[in-house]
Formats: C-alpha cells, structure tokens, sequence
C-alpha cells in the first residue's frame, strides 16, 4: 500500500484503514510522508518495491479533486521511462492497481461521474504501464467535527477498510 497523507496524526481514516491492512500478512505499508518528509524519494527502494507487489493500492485523502502532492511527486518520480514503460520495459506489467481515497464531503458532492474522473490519471497510468485496474474504494464524510460526525465516520471508514480487504484477498 502506498500510503500519503500529511497530516496522519489527525487523520481517522487514513489511520483507521492503514491499521487494518497492517493487520494482514501480505501487506507492506508505505506511508510516504513518514519515509520522506523532506519529499527526496529514494526511486530506486520504491522501484524494488513496487516489483515485489502483486496488488498496489494508493490509499490517500481527496484534496481538492486530487492527491496529496508527494503520491504526485512519487508517481512522477517513480513511474519512470524505461521501469514502467517505454523500450519494451514494462517492469510492473500485469500488476493490478487499487485507489482507495477518503473525502470529508458529502457523497452528494462526488457523484460517481466525478469519482470517474478523479481516478483518471491512475486508471491511464495502469493502462500506459499495462497493468491491470482492480477498482476504486472511497468513502465520504469523514470528519472530525463532533461525536455524531466522528462516529458516522468510523462506521464509513469500516466498511471501505472490509471493502479494500475483502478485494485484495
């Protein structure tokens, strides 16, 4: 699991779904902004990294429609000609790719064309790379604000980490 997130202490679940998944044998956990804070992305460790993966998932909150800029930094640091595609080197080839992101919104705010498009660029990158894209698992209304909003939260979180589990079994 690649996961970003730069403000992880605060976050419910974010936390809540890295927690669960560390809880399974097969799953290495990537947080980025805790291996690098100062975003120098070592390309080469996450390179060997992703070779080693059957499934990748990018776990990350929607800010504003997108990533958190280090899975941005990452992917354009990572992804590189030659690893991922191009002179017939397609290291991750057959790979398959889950994005699994959280919102604070409303779902009425991420209608399921907006979802579409949101994960576009993940859903391009797995088809220049030949890999295989599994599916998508968000959740929405994730706050913090008060205990109703905290507790609807962790029902929602609970039921995106069974999804995200239940999918890479």
């Amino acid at each position: 699991m690649i996961l970003a997130h730069p403000d992880f202490e605060k976050s419910i679940a974010n936390k809540y779904i890295k927690n669960k998944l560390a809880q399974e044998s097969n799953v290495e956990i990537r947080h980025l902004n805790e291996l690098y804070p100062n975003h120098k992305i070592d390309v080469q460790t996450e390179q060997e990294a992703l070779k080693k993966a059957d499934i990748i998932i990018f776990q990350y909150p929607l800010f504003w429609y997108s990533v958190p800029s280090i899975l941005k930094e990452w992917i354009d640091s990572v992804f590189t000609y030659g690893f991922a595609f191009g002179k017939g080197n397609y290291q991750l080839k057959g790979k398959k790719i889950i994005v699994s992101f959280t919102t604070g919104s409303s779902s009425k705010d991420y209608p399921e064309d907006v979802v579409e498009k949101i994960v576009f660029p993940f859903k391009g990158l797995a088809n220049f790379c030949k890999m295989n894209y599994l599916t998508t698992i968000y959740s929405h209304e994730i706050a913090n604000y008060s205990d109703e909003a905290k507790e609807k939260s962790v029902k929602n979180v609970e039921i995106h980490a069974k999804k995200l589990i239940d999918e890479i079994r």
